[in-house]
């Protein structure tokens, strides 16, 4: 059976998520030493804050206001991945982390927000398939780009602590 479901929240979390991910990774550079691993936090953020603009300019072009027919299941699953997100809990969720990890604890926390980002842009593009694809597409692009440099930097830092 269909049911009607705001796919804007979809949206929504997914803006939330690119401003407070954008704070997460400046947060990030700051704490390092001048070097390839602040560059690449100083970057991961501003193509962050660019995703944040791309997707607010996308809200406005949902068709019918993002409202939509799911089948219960599709709704529930939507449903529990923006309840369950990282930053749904609570808005200083940052803020109580903040300084209390270390690099390998900040590398994996921005592999999880990385692979949740390429989830929810693979679910949007399902809910809504003619929402600017090109665009889309795009970010999707760096976000994966964002993963592997991610994990790129655990694979070094594991190795470090192995002394390899």
């Amino acid at each position: 059976m269909a049911i009607q479901f705001d796919g804007s929240k979809l949206l929504q979390t997914i803006i939330r998520n690119e401003a407070k991910v954008a704070e997460f990774y400046s947060n990030l550079a700051a704490q390092m030493e001048e070097g390839k691993g602040k560059k690449i936090f100083e970057s991961l953020a501003q193509d962050e804050l660019k995703h944040e603009k791309i997707y607010t300019g996308l809200l406005n072009r949902l068709p019918d206001e993002g409202r939509l027919e799911l089948t219960e299941d599709d709704a529930s699953y939507i449903a529990l991945l923006i309840e369950t997100d990282i930053f749904s809990q609570s808005d200083d969720v940052l803020t109580k982390i903040q300084g209390k990890f270390s690099k390998e604890d900040a590398l994996h926390i921005a592999e999880k927000i990385e692979r949740d980002a390429i989830l929810y842009i693979n679910e949007l593009k399902l809910l809504f398939p003619e929402l600017a694809p090109d665009e889309i597409n795009i970010v999707l692009a760096e976000e994966k780009k964002h993963l592997r440099m991610v994990l790129s930097k655990e694979a070094d830092a594991s190795v470090k602590l192995l002394g390899l």
